[in-house]
């Protein structure tokens, strides 16, 4: 590594994964950029330093704009210590601008995780893009279940919800924790993959993806079924400590009327209260900061508090 103070450093995969540094999410880590590197043009594994390293970033480029996330959810910085001070990542971010005009790059975009991934760290990071002339390009709905409320889950339900739940309690559904039985793993990616299709959705990863991403990335595998029938299915994510994320969850077509989504969600609920988890994140319901209303209506009727979710753009 260059020792010069104040700048930003790109270092290979694996020296950014020996550093002791906390990585604020799961798809911030060497790893999950190696298994995706076929999705942009080029990886780099950044830090920052001054006197010290303070700050890491895994980005790709894609039509000459430096992108933290090229192929997730969500990016940003991670920090070598909490108390990263606000000063630190405004260097950071010249020195990110730096680096991306040295390439010959157009622009950055980078889009944050929720608050709830850490709000100080968050909250100082859309501040320093915001004074930086970066653009909020986005601004979306995110959705989260609070695990550890001291009201039972039933008492976040919307009246329609616990009406819905009332129905599928009555359809003879159950849930498989499936997470060693590589056949119900397919099974679930094929119902989903369905449900998304049905609704003019693709899937945007493959089985294949979803197995390297769980090698990677604790996943919990969710099967409903109604006797030997697959009905619905749900992947879930350790996004974070404390914090579980679906990325994936859907019922087969024609099932609406049994309500499995609304069986699935409680049960998957309750398993991760029993983990000690403090959220399960469920995403966002909007797409280009536009809402899906029915689906925003649904998450909230579950019992999810929305959170927003901030996309900064800067150009050159």
């Amino acid at each position: 590594m260059d020792t010069k103070t104040e700048q930003m450093i790109e270092v290979t995969a694996h020296e950014y994964g020996q550093l002791n540094g906390q990585i604020c999410h799961s798809f911030n880590s060497a790893e999950f950029a190696a298994i995706n590197k076929q999705k942009c043009e080029a990886v780099f594994m950044l830090l920052y330093k001054d006197s010290k390293l303070r700050l890491g970033l895994t980005a790709g480029i894609r039509n000459s704009i430096l992108l933290s996330p090229f192929s997730a959810p969500f990016g940003g910085f991670s920090f070598m210590r909490q108390d990263v001070q606000l000063a630190v990542i405004e260097k950071a971010v010249d020195a990110l601008e730096e680096f991306a005009k040295h390439k010959g790059l157009s622009g950055i975009r980078i889009v944050l995780p929720p608050l709830i991934y850490n709000e100080t760290f968050l909250a100082k990071q859309i501040n320093v893009f915001y004074r930086k002339g970066y653009l909020n390009s986005n601004l979306d709905l995110d959705f989260y279940i609070p695990l550890q409320s001291k009201q039972p889950y039933q008492e976040l339900l919307w009246h329609n919800a616990k009406k819905n739940l009332r129905i599928s309690q009555q359809q003879g559904f159950e849930v498989i924790h499936c997470n060693e039985n590589e056949t119900a793993k397919s099974v679930i990616y094929e119902v989903i993959k369905e449900n998304r299709l049905s609704k003019g959705k693709p899937m945007n990863m493959s089985f294949e993806d979803i197995l390297a991403t769980a090698a990677i990335i604790p996943t919990d595998f969710f099967l409903l079924k109604q006797g030997e029938l697959p009905i619905a299915g749900g992947i879930v994510y350790a996004a974070a400590k404390g914090i579980r994320y679906v990325p994936f969850w859907g019922d087969m077509p024609g099932y609406t009327a049994q309500k499995p989504m609304n069986f699935l969600s409680h049960h998957i609920v309750q398993h991760y209260r029993q983990t000690g988890d403090q959220y399960l994140h469920i995403g966002i319901s909007t797409e280009n900061s536009i809402p899906n209303y029915g689906l925003c209506e649904f998450k909230e009727s579950i019992g999810c508090t929305i959170t927003p979710k901030f996309s900064f753009e800067k150009k050159w």
